[in-house]
């Protein structure tokens, strides 16, 4: 139920370490190799994916974007205009 060495403060061995050197070795290798092969299949769908984009004609986007805002879409627009720009009645 509890730990008595690790609440102790004494070393464990972990399971790795109680395996023989040469197991130990086999082990690690192959969790390196599961390593190694997954950064490959992610590289092989990356380029594979440009290569589909490439295919079908859709250029890649650009690195860097400028902004499509012109100068009124920061501005706080009035709903009543200012009385310099108010239409003029045709009464007066």
């Amino acid at each position: 139920m509890l730990d008595l060495p690790s609440l102790l403060g004494q070393q464990t061995e972990t399971p790795l370490g109680r395996l023989p050197p040469q197991t130990r070795a086999m082990v690690l290798a192959a969790l390196a190799g599961l390593i190694i092969l997954g950064f490959a299949m992610i590289a092989l769908v990356w380029l594979g994916g440009r290569a589909t984009r490439r295919y079908m004609g859709i250029n890649p986007k650009p690195h860097r974007r400028e902004p499509k805002l012109s100068p009124d879409d920061w501005a706080h627009k009035p709903i009543v205009p200012p009385l310099d720009e108010a239409p003029v009645s045709e009464s007066e």
